[in-house]
C-alpha cells in the first residue's frame, strides 16, 4: 500500500477483493440467486465470452489460446428485489442478462480510491468491477472495501500526527 495516507494516491488494487463470483450471461436468475445465497454475497458479475486471446509464457516457449471473458453486467440484490416487486410472477428461469444492470461500470487497478468513491456516488452504485487493460476482470471494489481503506488511512493520519490520546479511540477504531 502507498505510504502516503491520501486516498487520491491509493489505488483500488490495494483494497479490492480478488475472488469475484461470476456467472455467464446465458445462465438463469435462479442459478445467480443460488450462487449469491451459497456465497453470502450481494452481487455477481456477469461475463460474456468475447473471443480468444493468445497468451505467451515468460520464456516464449509456447503460446496458449484462451477464451476471453469480459464483464458485461452485474446482478445485485437490488436488481432481484426490483424484478420481484415489479413483476406479477417471478421468472426464475429467465436469463440473467435480462435482469442485470448494464452496461457495467468498471475501473482499472490503478484508479484511486477517491476516484472510485466519486464514480460510485455519481452512478449511485456500491460495487465496481476492476478490469485490466486487456479487458479481463481482476477484482471488485465495494463500498465495504472503501470503508476499510478510509479507516486505515484515518488510523495512519492519527498516528503520524501524534493525535492519539486516552479516550480518543472511538469504538476501537485505532486498535
Amino acid at each position: 500500500m502507498s505510504s502516503d495516507a491520501d486516498l487520491q494516491n491509493i489505488p483500488v488494487s490495494d483494497f479490492m477483493s480478488k475472488n469475484v463470483r461470476t456467472i455467464r450471461e446465458n445462465e438463469t436468475l435462479k442459478q445467480t440467486s443460488k450462487l449469491m445465497y451459497q456465497n453470502n454475497i450481494g452481487s455477481v458479475v456477469v461475463l460474456k465470452e468475447s473471443g480468444a486471446i493468445d497468451r505467451v509464457n515468460h520464456d516464449m516457449a509456447h503460446i496458449t489460446t484462451e477464451n476471453k471473458e469480459i464483464p458485461t453486467g452485474i446482478v445485485t440484490e437490488r436488481d432481484i428485489a426490483r424484478m420481484v416487486g415489479h413483476s406479477a410472477k417471478f421468472f426464475s428461469d429467465i436469463p440473467v442478462s435480462e435482469v442485470m444492470s448494464k452496461p457495467v461500470i468498471t475501473v482499472s487497478p490503478d484508479t484511486s480510491i477517491k476516484e472510485a468513491v466519486v464514480l460510485m456516488q455519481q452512478k449511485d452504485i456500491r460495487r465496481l468491477p476492476v478490469v485490466s487493460n486487456n479487458g479481463l476482470m481482476v477484482g471488485i471494489i465495494t463500498d465495504k472495501d472503501i470503508l476499510k481503506a478510509v479507516i486505515k488511512t484515518f488510523k495512519k493520519v492519527i498516528r503520524d500526527h501524534g493525535l492519539l490520546s486516552d479516550g480518543f479511540d472511538l469504538l476501537g477504531f485505532l486498535g
